[in-house]
């Protein structure tokens, strides 16, 4: 299972992109709101109101002057009604719409409110009115509407252009964070071209990020593998031409039928060893494991050996167990070993012991040992650290390759330590029951 590092997901990131937003958003329509308003509208209606009124009332005088009156109420867009405690003939309202004194007193709270004070703002019908009481008799005034003290237009204005900023921020922010698809669209139609060498921008830690990295790493795989085709098709070619080289020319002068068999057992031999290969690429699902205990599985293979003399087989001091197909561990048991046998003269130790949980299988030898560049290809099929391709030693540089196959397909792992002069040990781990 592959570990996710802890970075910040893109669709994160986008509801980030929209929260932040959306608050931003909010936030300034309420500052607009709020610059285009009085800081305390109820005081400054309260004091400038009653600043104002009076000095109408002082203006237009008591009872008023109708035509003052209704002057002053047109240039400052106010209502008024008066009702006289005299004479109903001095009663007079620039607009019927102003409620009566009657209709305001209806409610108790203002008729409390009126016998107390002079001068008060009560709300009638969700407006506020100004009423003020004089021997004479009673003004009722409805003061400014809203839009003295609070522009729309302007704050619309305001509104339109800072949601425009905040659509064009969006856009560039957005146009950023999705920048790399075109990349990634462009190289997936480069690949399908066929062409590999893809280079795809690094450093984003999210899912794009994590795409560019996996579509690089795909690519790099693909083009390895057809190059690793093409060099197995020239290597077949290779070791094909030589044994029907010597087979032709066998025949042209009359070689032993024994020599010209020898030469097709070896092309039988690298043939099988092909159809070995590939048939193990198919992984697990063309092996058929059972419990086993290896120790006795890798002694009975030991002893199929001649050179019982030079193989140091160290039994384990307790029994250990792994899920394996027997026939195909014991394919790469005799691989390990041959190797061993014909690139080492001295002894070659064999063992199987159990650590953290896993079998480990070890076949160890004193021989010519493998330089460091050779070790980085040597699961690779038809490689030989043997580049004379000795027909004493023998072999196709198949063997490796198909034992690394079979021990994934066990979900194990071989690795080959060797320095020259030094000897070779093939490592198997599995994993141990």
């Amino acid at each position: 299972m592959k570990f996710r590092s802890p970075n910040l997901s893109i669709f994160l990131k986008l509801i980030l992109i929209v929260f932040v937003f959306g608050i931003l958003l909010n936030i300034v329509v309420l500052f607009i709101f709020q610059v285009n308003q009085d800081k305390k509208p109820r005081k400054f209606l309260r004091d400038f109101s009653r600043r104002m009124e009076r000095s109408i009332i002082h203006e237009i005088g008591i009872p008023p002057d109708r035509d003052k009156a209704k002057q002053i109420c047109s240039d400052l867009e106010i209502e008024m009604r008066f009702e006289s405690s005299v004479s109903p003939d001095n009663n007079w309202a620039s607009n019927e719409d102003v409620p009566h004194l009657g209709d305001i007193l209806m409610n108790p709270e203002n008729k409390l409110r009126f016998e107390e004070d002079q001068s008060i703002i009560v709300g009638f019908k969700g407006r506020p009115y100004s009423v003020i009481r004089f021997p004479q008799g009673v003004f009722i005034i409805k003061p400014f509407e809203p839009q003295v003290f609070f522009k729309p237009e302007r704050a619309i204005i305001m509104l339109i252009l800072f949601i425009s900023i905040v659509i064009i921020l969006l856009y560039f922010l957005l146009r950023r964070l999705f920048s790399p698809l075109k990349d990634l669209s462009g190289a997936v139609e480069s690949i399908g071209a066929g062409n590999y060498n893809i280079s795809l921008p690094k450093g984003r830690k999210d899912e794009l990020g994590e795409l560019a990295d996996s579509i690089t790493d795909m690519a790099g795989k693909i083009n390895s593998s057809v190059k690793a085709k093409e060099q197995l098709l020239i290597d077949v070619s290779h070791e094909l031409r030589s044994p029907l080289t010597r087979i032709k020319l066998g025949l042209e002068v009359g070689s032993s039928k024994e020599k010209i068999e020898e030469d097709v057992i070896e092309m039988e031999r690298m043939i099988t060893g092909l159809l070995e290969n590939y048939r193990n690429d198919s992984g697990f699902a063309s092996i058929k494991p059972v419990k086993a205990e290896l120790s006795q599985l890798l002694e009975e293979t030991v002893m199929e050996y001649a050179e019982q003399d030079r193989l140091n087989f160290i039994k384990p001091a307790k029994d250990i167990f792994a899920s394996v197909d027997m026939d195909k561990m014991q394919v790469v048991f005799r691989n390990l070993i041959d190797n061993a046998l014909k690139y080492s003269a001295g002894k070659i130790d064999i063992s199987v012991t159990e650590q953290k949980g896993e079998a480990v299988i070890s076949v160890k030898d004193s021989g010519v040992g493998i330089s460091e560049e050779d070790l980085k290809n040597i699961f690779e099929p038809f490689y030989r650290a043997d580049r004379s391709r000795s027909r004493l030693t023998g072999g196709f540089g198949l063997g490796l390759s198909i034992c690394k196959k079979i021990v994934d397909a066990h979900k194990g792992v071989l690795s080959i330590l060797s320095s020259p002069g030094k000897g070779t040990e093939a490592i198997i781990k599995l994993p141990a029951q």
